[in-house]
């Protein structure tokens, strides 16, 4: 991949040599993260190169031959194991070529494999063989006997046969021994990335026999192609988080294999049973791993590119550049030249996503680089005139304290919103108030009480506990305190945007207590909004008595927009009992409610054609208007319509409930659109209640 050394050509208009000579190298990073915070990974590779050497941005080659000079009779190997990589066909290829096959001993551990593997060690030193224990995370309670045994082996007391050698591999595990790690060679054996390097090695284990002789003959080449092909998709499609996957699934190749065989055993006889494959693959064999719905709706949605009756029609492209398909080729040979021809970079295209996948991919890389360096980052005192770390903090819990109100107080509701129908039943939504309010007011407690404490141990009149100090580290990491977010209604905000935020929430709440009901609610500023759409439904249903589980939503998009922020200020400047102008001009309906707040990802809304279209470039999360949610009964969704899901953060991922949906999971939203359903499916497109910053 070519790097840009010079990123700051990303801002339009600036003098780049202007910039170089007024800024250090370190405070063009810091602009760059300002401004530009897709390049961040991009900048830091090229100042790391400029300032320590390019050596210390490339991957060193790392082959069994080089590593095998660094070991001796006394010095291990340890293979640090990722996901979807096994060290052990290249281990034996080595071994191989080293005349070793035959003096080899290999054992994977797991209960009651530790003995014998102490026995092969103990035989193996007196007679020169290589031992190697695999998967050694799954035996921690053998790892102290190991390591007594290494440390043993280790002393040059002990006597050890020359041509002896220990390979171990591991997981990344706190029961792995320390002292083994320290005087053992390491490396770390990392699955193939990307689209071209993870089909070559499917391809490179495919056996010639395998591939060319079928009865299916050149429809079997394709069909395999194109299962080794899914695999890769659906691998790669994790780099781009939450719009790949909802959560970060461990395929591995024996899914890729499985699926091969069951395809040769369902065509012994020269024919496809494609209902019954399709099934098996998406539901058994890749399905098997999937747990959240909307993920199963997104493998089945793919497979349909790779693995269905159309992939075997002449001039069939897997995406609308034509770059990948599946070749008419006979010879595996010939496969794996093109396989060795495709692109080294994947373009979102072939996932079936919009360029800006590509920044959340990057943003999410520069997240997780900034979140690395602020965990290690040593807590030092500031010297000089500057203000002390316990300075910026007390002003910091002075600031917040200072925003948040003490309490929302039901009390000065008006009486109306407490009124009980014919059956003595008050409105379900003044319920729902009733419980926001305790989860407002309970977690308003917590803020104020450990802000409070936090003060009084800067000053020295309490002891500053593990609670105490981890708030103090997250306040000056501008992270939000865990006793706060475990408390709290799930967010991926920093600690002022969340601040800011809250308050908002709260004046909602305030203003809802206040007037009894809102003409549009911020549906976003809820705690708990799957408790408030319920609660919509049971309006509706004591309305017209009707059973409330055959009540559903549909959901019709306005022309009307709402900024929460913009439309709380202008409240403030109102004085008491006055509406503003653009809330007198909206019709509130008579059935359902208003909502507004949400926002779109990876798609946005035409609000000329009233349909979904394609994103903007760098646009990322753009504005839903204002939604009108109008309850039905038994109401069967427009198949012409994108049933989107609606999540409360764009992490989307979250605790499985009994329902099988994420508790991230709010409610399923139909949207007109002139795009198919599985267009949108493979982008990932969907609503969020709020964004990530």
């Amino acid at each position: 991949m070519e790097i840009n050394l010079n990123p700051v050509d990303e801002f339009n208009g600036m003098d780049k040599h202007e910039f170089e000579k007024d800024l250090s190298e370190f405070y063009r990073l810091i602009l760059i993260k300002n401004f530009a915070e897709d390049r961040v990974v991009q900048a830091v590779t090229v100042f790391v190169a400029r300032n320590l050497g390019q050596k210390f941005v490339e991957s060193p080659a790392t082959d069994l031959n080089t590593l095998y000079k660094d070991m001796s009779n006394r010095i291990s190997l340890v293979f640090i194991l990722s996901t979807g990589s096994d060290p052990m066909g290249a281990f034996l290829r080595f071994a191989k070529e080293m005349g070793m096959t035959n003096k080899l001993q290999s054992i994977s551990l797991g209960q009651g494999q530790g003995p014998v593997a102490e026995k092969l060690i103990n035989a193996a030193v007196k007679s020169g063989e290589w031992v190697f224990l695999q998967n050694c995370h799954l035996a921690a309670s053998w790892m102290l006997a190991m390591e007594e045994l290494v440390k043993k082996l280790a002393d040059p007391i002990t006597p050890v046969h020359q041509d002896y050698r220990l390979f171990l591999s591991s997981m990344p595990a706190k029961s792995f021994p320390v002292s083994v790690l320290q005087n053992s060679v390491k490396v770390t054996n990392e699955p193939p990335k990307g689209l071209k390097a993870n089909t070559k090695r499917a391809f490179g284990e495919i056996q010639v026999s395998f591939f060319e002789e079928n009865l299916l003959a050149s429809d079997w080449r394709k069909i395999v192609f194109g299962i080794c092909f899914f695999h890769a998709i659906i691998q790669e499609r994790k780099k781009f988080g939450s719009l790949g996957w909802n959560i970060k699934y461990e395929f591995n190749d024996s899914d890729r294999e499985s699926a091969l065989l069951n395809f040769q055993m369902f065509c012994s006889e020269g024919y496809i049973p494609w209902d019954a494959l399709i099934y098996i693959t998406s539901e058994i064999t890749y399905g098997g791993r999937v747990t959240d719905s909307w993920d199963q709706r997104c493998l089945r949605t793919i497979l349909k590119r790779f693995f269905s009756p159309e992939t075997l029609t002449p001039g069939y492209k897997y995406s609308s550049s034509g770059i990948y398909f599946a070749p008419d080729h006979e010879t595996l040979k010939e496969y794996r030249e093109y396989i060795d021809s495709l692109p080294m970079i994947d373009d979102p295209e072939i996932f079936g996503m919009h360029q800006n996948a590509n920044i959340t991919f990057q943003i999410q890389e520069t997240s997780y680089l900034i979140t690395t360096i602020l965990d290690v980052q040593p807590r030092v005192s500031s010297s000089g005139s500057g203000k002390s770390n316990d300075d910026v903090v007390y002003e910091l819990a002075d600031s917040i304290l200072g925003k948040l109100v003490d309490k929302l107080d039901l009390e000065k509701a008006p009486q109306a919103l407490f009124h009980q129908d014919s059956m003595g039943r008050v409105n379900s939504l003044t319920t729902v108030l009733q419980q926001e309010v305790d989860r407002y007011n309970k977690l308003l407690l917590i803020i104020k009480s450990s802000l409070s404490n936090l003060k009084k141990a800067i000053k020295g009149f309490v002891v500053m506990n593990e609670q105490l100090e981890k708030m103090y580290s997250s306040f000056l990491n501008n992270q939000v305190p865990g006793m706060w977010s475990n408390a709290s209604y799930p967010s991926l905000k920093t600690l002022g945007s969340w601040v800011k935020d809250l308050v908002l929430r709260c004046d909602f709440i305030q203003g809802w207590i206040v007037n009894g009901s809102c003409i549009s609610y911020w549906l976003p500023g809820i705690f708990f909004p799957q408790g408030f759409l319920t609660g919509t439904l049971q309006v509706h249903a004591r309305k017209y008595d009707l059973p409330i589980d055959e009540l559903s939503f549909e959901f019709h998009v306005t022309k009307l927009n709402r900024d929460q922020s913009q439309y709380h200020e202008l409240l403030k400047s109102l004085e008491y009992g006055q509406q503003l102008e653009e809330d007198k001009q909206i019709e509130v309906p008579n059935d359902g409610l208003l909502v507004h707040g949400l926002f779109m990802d990876a798609f946005r809304w035409d609000n000329e054609n009233m349909k979904c279209t394609e994103s903007n470039l760098g646009e990322m999360n753009p504005p839903l208007p204002m939604l009108h949610m109008e309850p039905k009964r038994n109401f069967v969704h427009n198949p012409q319509h994108y049933i989107s899901p609606l999540y409360r953060t764009a992490a989307r991922a979250g605790t499985l409930s009994t329902t099988g949906h994420s508790t991230n999971f709010v409610v399923s939203i139909n949207l007109p659109s002139d795009e198919d359903q599985d267009h949108w499916i493979r982008k990932g497109a969907a609503l969020i209640c709020q964004q990530t910053d």
